[in-house]
């Protein structure tokens, strides 16, 4: 754009100053009809074809004018191109601190469930020892109370003779400190 100004400036400047031109004939040297034919007369001078002067001048502005017109845009584009920038920028950092947040507190969640799930592994691990060790004293208790070899029926009546020498022992140990050693035998 700067070459185009200095152009126009020169053209108009040539323009003007060749449209004032004169031919100094004094220092022509022999006749004057000798000399070749330019297209203008002897002692014309010449003006730079000052009527088509305004067509490129005007060319020039033209170009010089598409040149602002351009810069302009351009500018208006860079600017526009900036701001969204800045925008898309600027939502990039939030979208990217948020996410960086919920990264985070999810990792905290796992750690947590983590270690709750670790806890009750070990838990589940001691119960199910336990619980093992009391089926198996359970299955040799079994043999021992249940699987006695008498009928449901012995059984019975076994527990109902037991818990009547148990009532005679109460009654003895009662009338013991009652009625002394001498008295047990007619007291129960």
């Amino acid at each position: 754009m700067a070459a185009v100004k200095m152009a126009i400036d020169i053209l108009d400047k040539f323009y003007k100053t060749s449209a004032k031109a004169k031919v100094d004939l004094s220092l022509a040297q022999g006749p004057l009809d000798d000399a070749p034919d330019a297209g203008f007369d002897n002692g014309e001078a010449y003006q730079g074809a000052g009527a088509e002067s305004g067509g490129i001048i005007g060319m020039m502005e033209v170009i010089q004018s598409d040149f602002e017109r351009t810069i302009s845009e351009t500018n208006k584009a860079e600017a526009a191109a900036e701001k969204d920038h800045l925008e898309f920028t600027t939502e990039t950092q939030k979208s990217l601190a948020e996410k960086k947040v919920a990264l985070k507190e999810s990792n905290k969640i796992k750690d947590e469930t983590d270690s709750n799930f670790s806890d009750a592994s070990d838990n589940l691990d001691s119960q199910t020892g336990i619980l093992k060790t009391s089926i198996k004293e359970l299955m040799e208790l079994k043999a021992a109370c249940v699987d006695t070899g008498m009928s449901y029926a012995d059984r019975v009546a076994m527990r109902e003779q037991e818990i009547a020498s148990l009532k005679k022992a109460l009654c003895i140990l009662g009338a013991y400190a009652e009625y002394g050693p001498d008295g047990l035998a007619d007291a129960c």
